[in-house]
């Protein structure tokens, strides 16, 4: 294939992969790709299912644009990826998720740092899709997204999740493709930002390039779930390389010590001769949780304005105790051998 031939992709040529798990989601995802200023030469929608509605919109948006391909790629996230990293044609690859929507500009503004030659990746950030934060939970994460990827992740380039992002695909033939050894815990993308800024590649918070993330299934304990699968894909990233993000003794020692205060002291208050020293305990405990959570009310709502939602802040001890019992899950559970494989030539 002729490098500069009219409609090829080349030099600076962009190719988009979809991910999708039986979602009709993928519909709305689509259309928001045909209609960017910055058009992709490739878009590919990775499909890790066999449903036969995906297949159905796949077919139809293919008859309408041929540069919409289908990819069958069983398994993970990091798995579908991989698949599909392996028939983009491009010099750059972006990744979008079903439950997401780019604005028509979003392409245009997330490739732009990719003028400066040492840049390797670039990410956006992802705020809820207007009217899907339905409940407090869900408020409360969008607000932390938020001001997350404006405090960390704007300082952090490995902190940025791959959905939103646009790489360099000689990165992935250079370095090897996502590691599956911790594909199941949402980790792959920090493994691998990793791997690429410790190779001399520069990664780039663009915070002009959003896309719209659909929140409407994200409820307390789905919360819950993401966020223990995260700290336990944290802990396994931190224990191999040594880097972390946001976690620290400090920063968590308060949402551990006091609830285990306060169920030790829950199990001594039966015993009569024990009963003074479990009350304390409680006390200690249950007490200092209350006062955490007025505090952390406090400091929400002195955000409130920039962040909404994060007056909820409280539910800040939800997420600590998933992302805690995550990482006790990954300190107790053998530690995985890294599962990296090169992306093999195109003939």
């Amino acid at each position: 294939m002729a490098e500069n031939a009219p409609g090829a992709p080349g030099p600076g040529s962009l190719g988009v992969i979809v991910t999708v798990l039986d979602d009709p989601r993928l519909e709305r995802t689509l259309e928001s790709l045909l209609a960017q200023t910055r058009r992709p030469e490739e878009i590919f929608v990775a499909d890790g299912g066999n449903s036969p509605v995906i297949a159905e919109i796949c077919a139809r948006f293919t008859g309408r644009d041929p540069r919409i391909r289908r990819v069958a790629a069983p398994g993970t996230i990091a798995e579908s990826r991989n698949v599909a990293i392996g028939v983009v044609d491009s010099e750059l690859v972006a990744f979008l998720d079903t439950d997401e929507v780019a604005p028509p500009e979003w392409l245009e503004r997330l490739t732009a740092p990719f003028s400066d030659p040492t840049v390797g990746f670039v990410g956006g950030p992802t705020p809820a899709m207007a009217g899907t934060a339905r409940n407090v939970a869900a408020r409360y994460y969008d607000a932390y997204l938020r001001r997350f990827y404006d405090r960390v992740a704007s300082r952090d380039p490995h902190a940025l999740p791959m959905g939103n992002s646009a790489w360099r695909t000689r990165i992935f033939r250079e370095l090897g493709l996502l590691d599956l050894s911790v594909s199941g815990y949402g980790s792959e993308d920090q493994e691998m930002a990793l791997r690429a800024l410790r190779a001399g590649w520069r990664g780039v918070y663009v915070p002009t390039a959003p896309v719209e993330h659909d929140f409407s299934d994200l409820g307390w304990w789905s919360l819950f779930r993401k966020q223990r699968r995260y700290g336990h894909g944290g802990y396994v990233i931190w224990r191999r390389t040594g880097s972390t993000y946001e976690a620290s003794v400090d920063r968590v020692l308060p949402y551990a010590v006091l609830p285990l205060l306060g169920v030790v002291g829950l199990l001594f208050l039966p015993f009569t001769e024990l009963r003074w020293v479990g009350a304390a305990l409680c006390l200690v405990g249950f007490g200092g949780l209350a006062i955490l959570a007025a505090v952390l009310t406090v400091e929400g709502r002195r955000e409130d304005a920039t962040y909404p939602g994060y007056r909820y802040r409280a539910v800040e001890i939800w997420r600590r105790w998933a992302t805690l019992l995550g990482a006790i899950d990954g300190a107790v559970a053998p530690p995985p051998r890294s599962a990296t494989s090169p992306l093999e030539p195109r003939r």
